[in-house]
């Protein structure tokens, strides 16, 4: 149940500054980060030697997810066949079932590399001894997405959040894994099982 609150209270604080930051402007770098005219360099010390505690497998290893399809600005993704719909917030969307929840929403983020926009997240949601850097993944067996770990904010949850750009825009795949979960918490890989076909049910409005 803690869970499923804290993944409501997330789609509503990520639909909220996305609506206010599109009000600001689209494209504006008004939005909920307002370090984004801060250096890209400001948090070099990501590279932290905290353990990684889910290694990310290459996402073409897994077939896609096939469940709900999940559909924000500019582009899409599919929920696992067990989520079922938790919160629909228009431009911020969250699925989830008894062992683990992804939230998909898009950034609003003006930084125009994958690493500048990775630090400026990690900068804005607790530092790099929160938001622990991994190694990069895939998304839709083609686009680069950086990959944070936090295991602190929440004991309860191991939060994976994966950033992904294209073009001018970008988005934010946040997938949970519940400790406990239900009926019974997933092994380590049932865990990158459901991260690789998540990841890899990612497109573009254009692909």
């Amino acid at each position: 149940m803690r869970s499923r609150v804290w993944s409501l209270r997330t789609c509503g604080v990520l639909a909220a500054t996305a609506v206010l930051a599109l009000a600001a402007g689209c494209g504006s770098s008004a939005d909920e980060k307002g370090s984004a005219g801060s250096g890209d360099g400001s948090t070099d010390s990501s590279t932290s030697a905290s353990p990684s505690p889910v290694p990310v497998p290459t996402p073409t290893s897994y077939p896609p997810a096939d469940g709900g399809r999940i559909k924000v600005p500019g582009a899409s993704m599919h929920a696992l066949s067990t989520y079922k719909h938790l919160t629909d917030y228009g431009i911020a969307q969250g699925w989830n079932d008894g062992q683990s929840a992804v939230t998909f929403a898009p950034s609003l983020t003006a930084k125009t590399s994958l690493d500048a926009f990775a630090k400026e997240w990690i900068n804005e949601h607790g530092g790099p001894k929160v938001q622990v850097r991994q190694d990069d993944a895939v998304a839709g067996g083609k686009y680069s997405a950086w990959h944070v770990v936090d295991t602190t904010t929440d004991p309860s949850e191991i939060a994976h959040q994966f950033g992904i750009m294209f073009l001018d825009s970008a988005w934010v795949i946040n997938v949970r894994i519940y400790v406990p979960g239900y009926p019974e918490t997933l092994t380590e890989e049932e865990q990158q099982e459901v991260i690789g076909r998540l990841l890899a049910s990612f497109k573009t409005d254009l692909d």
